[in-house]
């Protein structure tokens, strides 16, 4: 017994050590960190903590690293709870794109950015390193909602859609009925579709958006989902959470909400006794295509404060043009910016503390 349970941390230690990036890291050694002087207070260790995922689509999709989903995940030990934030990825906000130079862009770019250390060289250093993807995006929705994130955790397409097969499927509780007629087909991103490249000029020039998309209707598949429990493998869960075109719930707000459904059933699949020998396998198929700067101790006492996992209560909060946004146009390119005015994200910090409580 001894002998296994040492050769399975091992094991795990392995898949982890492939994950694992410091977010405190330096990029360049000889730029030292600043020091405080003033001592740090002894953490709360059954405070709030405040977990970023972000779900991207990784190689092979056009802006595979901009993020799809972004999603808070604000936990609660002492109440045995988490409450799911989302947070829309037309949201605009003053990204560094330099030391010096700050661009008014998606929240859904930061993670790409912070990644990019080839086009963006000239970042501030803390963007720099292995975490600065998941550094860029922490200060984004930091900004956004006024919540401290303390880690996030990034997962492409590959990822999702493995761990998801690897469980077996999970069962997921549609909230509406809806169809979606263009669903991008992986690979046909840039077929003609029988026109000539007289015809896509013209097109090009009269038209844009979802108008100029639909132009090319062998680029795409309908998708249909219907109301209720559906048990759904990988490429079908991605595709549920990734529909944006449909008449009904086509929108980012209503994704949000098929998003947080599809959380709900992964954790209830987790906690399933029929998938606790599956886990070994999904952490290994995780270790493939995730990061995260959870650190091993920091897992163990997130793990470690909860009680009954089967009793953990979930609630879901999601920002949209009902609550605390609005649309707008800047720079011809549709955004949404807070109902109190460009930058200013107190109804947002407002909002969300309201909803925690």
């Amino acid at each position: 017994m001894l002998f296994l349970a040492s050769t399975t941390l091992s094991y795990l230690w392995g898949i982890y050590k492939n994950i694992y990036v410091d977010s405190k890291a330096l990029a360049n050694s000889k730029v030292e960190a600043k020091v405080s002087v003033s001592p740090t207070p002894t953490p709360d260790p059954l405070g709030p903590k405040d977990i970023l995922i972000l779900g991207y689509g990784g190689p092979g999709h056009e802006g595979g690293l901009l993020t799809d989903t972004i999603l808070i995940a604000h936990i609660r030990p002492r109440d045995n709870s988490i409450t799911l934030i989302s947070i829309p990825r037309d949201v605009a906000i003053y990204l560094p794109v330099t030391r010096d130079k700050s661009e008014y862009l998606k929240v859904n770019h930061a993670y790409a950015i912070g990644t990019d250390h080839k086009n963006y060289p000239d970042k501030p250093i803390e963007y720099l390193n292995e975490a600065g993807g998941g550094n860029l995006a922490k200060y984004a929705v930091n900004l956004i909602t006024g919540l401290q994130i303390d880690y996030f955790v990034s997962v492409n397409f590959v990822g999702f859609t493995n761990i998801i097969n690897t469980l077996g499927g999970i069962s997921v509780n549609v909230p509406y009925t809806f169809e979606d007629k263009f669903y991008p087909l992986k690979g046909l991103e840039n077929e003609l579709c029988g026109k000539s490249e007289e015809e896509i000029k013209v097109l090009t020039a009269t038209l844009s958006g979802e108008f100029l998309e639909k132009e090319f209707p062998c680029r795409y598949e309908t998708i249909k989902y219907v109301k209720g429990v559906q048990v759904m493998d990988g490429e079908t869960a991605l595709k549920f959470v990734r529909s944006r075109h449909s008449e009904i719930g086509g929108g980012d707000f209503a994704r949000a909400q098929r998003q947080q459904a599809l959380i709900v059933a992964l954790k209830n699949k987790l906690l399933s006794y029929k998938s606790i020998p599956k886990i070994i396998s999904v952490i290994n198929t995780a270790s493939k295509n995730v990061l995260t700067d959870i650190d091993f101790k920091s897992g163990f006492d997130l793990l470690n404060d909860y009680g009954e996992l089967k009793d953990l209560k979930i609630k879901t909060v999601t920002l949209t043009t009902d609550n605390v946004l609005e649309e707008v146009v800047v720079n011809r390119q549709y955004v949404l910016v807070p109902k109190g005015g460009q930058d200013n994200w107190e109804v947002i910090h407002q909002y969300i503390k309201e909803n925690l409580n």
